[in-house]
């Protein structure tokens, strides 16, 4: 079996991996900030708002993954938020609909 380099281009601009093979970009508590800053809450609002225990937003914070019903519930939060919050998280264009405007 080959060795893998520990990096490979994604998407979201960064090309390092972390080891333990994370899909999340490694400056998600930086676009974690970013959210919060744009939604204009507290972290225990945000936290409320996604349906989420205030700690798990801090463990997050520190590098630790939202499990997949947390990001899911991080996701919907984005999507209501505003126009574009969801590239915050994603950082790619998205198109919701399937017409153009």
């Amino acid at each position: 079996m080959k060795n893998r380099p520990n990096s490979s281009p994604r998407p979201g601009g960064d090309t390092k991996r972390r080891n333990y093979g994370s899909l999340l970009p490694l400056d998600f508590p930086d676009r974690l900030e970013r959210l919060k800053e744009l939604s204009g809450l507290t972290w225990a609002g945000l936290a409320k708002a996604i349906g989420v225990d205030h700690k798990q937003i801090y463990k997050w914070r520190k590098g630790v993954e939202p499990s997949g019903g947390a990001m899911y519930g991080l996701f919907l939060f984005a999507l209501r938020l505003k126009k574009g919050a969801l590239a915050i998280l994603v950082d790619e264009p998205i198109q919701l609909s399937f017409f153009k405007e």
